[in-house]
């Protein structure tokens, strides 16, 4: 464990480095038309047959693992956890990173946009098949929350709205295609990626739906969701 943290800790600042250049060329949002669920379903469906083996080959290469772990699992809470994650959910990330869609004001995706910028096609369908064959693992044991949250992410809350989480992202938080897993997330950024859909800081989803889901929840409700979420496995 410590050599994996000693290698990460050696390549982030490497990555580092890399992000520092990210926005040099130009530092305004690239002007990307939203997607659209044609649209979408279009890009991923031309998008080459993914590789686990020259996957995890990429990962190296792409220095991936700095932040997300050798299988997909951060060392620490400050990277999302992208094991079993969907392949075409990752393919739309990382299309979304280089392309622009992706360019939320805080700066912290930043490396990732430069990342993006320099993979073909190719390999973003070979690492995200990579991820997608890795085994989800819990990230923390439920919290006195979990059935509060579990009626919501399972039946929602008519009455305000509030749809279930688990019809698009499934009944164990697996995912569904370009709909992205959410079991074993990590809850510091489930938070941070819902607050950014309230505050349109994230406009990447289609027809802007996370950002209707979002405007029902309190920042009580989307903590308990995030530790819901990051208890499970699948």
């Amino acid at each position: 464990m410590k050599n994996n943290l000693l290698v990460s800790t050696i390549i982030g600042l490497n990555v580092f480095a890399m992000s520092q250049v990210t926005h040099a060329s130009s530092t305004e949002k690239p002007q990307v038309p939203a997607w659209t669920g044609a649209a979408l379903a279009e890009t991923i469906s031309a998008m080459p047959k993914g590789d686990i083996q020259r996957g995890q080959v990429v990962a190296k290469d792409m220095m991936c693992i700095a932040c997300h772990g050798e299988q997909g699992k951060p060392y620490t809470m400050n990277f999302p956890s992208i094991q079993g994650q969907t392949q075409e959910y990752t393919m739309k990330t990382m299309i979304d990173y280089r392309e622009g869609r992706r360019w939320e004001s805080y700066k912290r995706a930043d490396v990732m946009v430069k990342i993006a910028e320099n993979m073909t096609d190719q390999q973003i369908a070979d690492v995200s098949s990579f991820y997608a064959a890795q085994t989800t693992t819990a990230w923390q044991k439920p919290t006195a929350t979990y059935e509060q949250a579990k009626a919501l992410v399972t039946t929602g809350d008519m009455s305000r709205m509030v749809m279930a989480c688990a019809g698009c992202h499934g009944a164990e938080g697996q995912g569904n295609g370009v709909t992205p897993a959410l079991a074993g997330q990590i809850p510091q950024y489930f938070v941070r990626t819902m607050q950014a859909f309230h505050e349109k800081d994230r406009v990447n989803d289609v027809n802007g739906m996370m950002d209707q889901f979002t405007k029902g929840l309190t920042p009580e409700e989307i903590q308990a969701i995030a530790d819901y979420y990051a208890s499970l496995m699948c």
